[in-house]
């Protein structure tokens, strides 16, 4: 595991050691925070009879809110940090949850759907260049389409630690991949989501 990594893992252990299973061990300042951005990711298709690769998954209350509004949908999460996969894993004993870095460790098999969620703001000073690696190798595992989600130069307000990205050079680069793609920056004034169809 990178450095980064290893620093990515330790504070959401710390904030897991605060908070157990909470979204504000996801980092969301609120739970319906975490709604919203699920309701954006769940509308790029119907989820229905699909399979479904979750990257950066936490807790995999993704899995929840998809069972509430779709059919039979068989999801894999995985996520670097440890604990939560185990406690993913042990909420959802129907699924297949791992602790796994995908570039690392890529699955041997493609899925209809991949999607992540809040998995750039804390990739440090490379963010973009792993954001778009990441992104190029979701689309490699998907059969349908990916979305993905991320903190926005379009932001009133801008933390500088993290990382924000330039929604109009995101979309550019999402289109050297597909031409079918969409931009959604209508539902949080700091996030934006990318839908990737194939």
């Amino acid at each position: 595991m990178s450095d980064q990594n290893d620093q990515i893992v330790s504070y959401y252990e710390s904030l897991i050691a605060e908070h157990g299973h909470h979204p504000r061990s996801c980092d969301y300042g609120r739970p319906e925070s975490q709604r919203t951005k699920f309701e954006v990711l769940s509308e790029i298709s119907d989820y229905s009879g699909k399979s479904i690769l979750d990257v950066g998954c936490g807790f995999a209350d993704f899995i929840p809110f998809l069972e509430g509004k779709f059919k039979d949908i068989s999801y894999h999460g995985v996520d670097i940090t440890p604990s939560m996969a185990k406690a993913a894993a042990e909420r959802h004993p129907d699924h297949r949850i791992e602790c796994r870095d995908i570039l690392g460790d890529p699955p041997k098999q493609q899925y209809d759907l991949v999607t992540s969620n809040g998995i750039f703001y804390l990739a440090g000073e490379n963010a973009r260049d792993f954001m778009h690696k990441m992104v190029t190798h979701m689309f490699s595992l998907a059969r349908e389409a990916v979305a993905f989600n991320t903190l926005s130069t379009w932001a009133d307000f801008m933390n500088d630690k993290e990382f924000y990205a330039d929604p109009a050079e995101t979309l550019e680069f999402c289109k050297s991949l597909t031409p079918k793609v969409t931009l959604r920056h209508d539902y949080m004034n700091h996030d934006f989501t990318v839908y990737l169809y194939k």
